[in-house]
């Protein structure tokens, strides 16, 4: 370990895909407590409340009322093992391959806190759906690099893995 040593950041990497995505807040892309439906092409609904809308406020804040339900882990592998992985709708949405209803808290949306991943998962494929980039490719160029942060959320934009911290 030394000055040049790059760690995975795991879950504080939430804190800098919320940067972006309020980048995109900056721009006039949307507003906080828009649907996020309407950017994500499909309704994204916790089936028990089906006329709350999920807000990007609601995401961002852990209070969307979505947890990493037995679904999720199986939906994580699928994006590795698949070119182009497949769509998030596929995990939340009811009839998707790998939806189940564990993924959706008994709360209503908006009013109560729970830590979940996959609130970061959609805030990504909202990060793609209004910047028209790919997630990794839109942080580095709009986040990282403006900051002087040589990382990424790409292994295969480091340029030196042997300075590469291992889990």
């Amino acid at each position: 370990v030394g000055d040049s040593t790059r760690y995975r950041i795991a879950s504080i990497s939430k804190l800098v895909t919320a940067i972006g995505l309020m980048r995109l807040w900056e721009q006039g892309a949307f507003v906080l407590d828009d649907d996020v439906s309407t950017a994500l092409g499909f309704t994204l609904r916790n089936p028990a409340y089906p006329n709350t809308p999920i807000t990007y406020r609601m995401l961002l804040s852990h209070r969307s009322s979505l947890q990493d339900g037995t679904g999720y882990s199986d939906f994580l592998s699928a994006t590795y093992a698949t070119a182009p992985p497949p769509p998030i709708s596929q995990l939340v949405a009811p009839g998707g391959t790998w939806y189940t209803a564990d993924l959706w808290r008994t709360e209503a949306p908006g009013t109560y806190f729970t830590y979940s991943n996959l609130n970061f998962g959609v805030v990504g494929t909202l990060i793609e759906a209004l910047s028209g980039q790919r997630f990794d490719v839109y942080m580095r160029q709009e986040v990282l690099l403006p900051l002087g942060i040589a990382g990424s959320y790409n292994v295969q934009d480091l340029n030196d893995l042997d300075h590469l911290a291992v889990l």
